[in-house]
């Protein structure tokens, strides 16, 4: 139980960059969802997406930001950057990779 443990409130903050990356781009990919005029089903499930990819890329982030000497919070940035994007774009750059890698062998 947490309250038996003494550093789990310790643990807790070291995983706090992690929440905001993942609480920020859920934020911007929810309200650039309502801002193109979407519903709110359909952007909530982009928000969801964006948010996933961005808690799963921010390890490699923050490992590239320790390889280059940078901060650990400039890791977050290109979470918010994935949240800002959107599902769309997300949806057609994998499209075009589609198209490059398997379109050739489908001829």
């Amino acid at each position: 139980m947490q309250e038996r443990d003494p550093e789990f409130w310790q643990r807790m903050l070291e995983y706090l960059p992690n929440m905001l990356a993942a609480l920020l781009t859920f934020a911007i990919a929810l309200f650039r969802g309502l801002q193109d005029g979407g519903p709110w089903k359909k952007a909530l499930l982009g928000a969801l997406v964006c948010t996933f990819l961005s808690v799963g890329l921010f390890p490699l982030f923050q490992a590239l930001a320790d390889r280059y000497d940078l901060a650990p919070s400039v890791a977050i940035a290109p979470c918010v950057f994935l949240g800002f994007l959107g599902t769309e774009w997300l949806r057609n750059k994998a499209d075009d990779i589609y198209d490059i890698v398997v379109g050739r062998w489908r001829k």
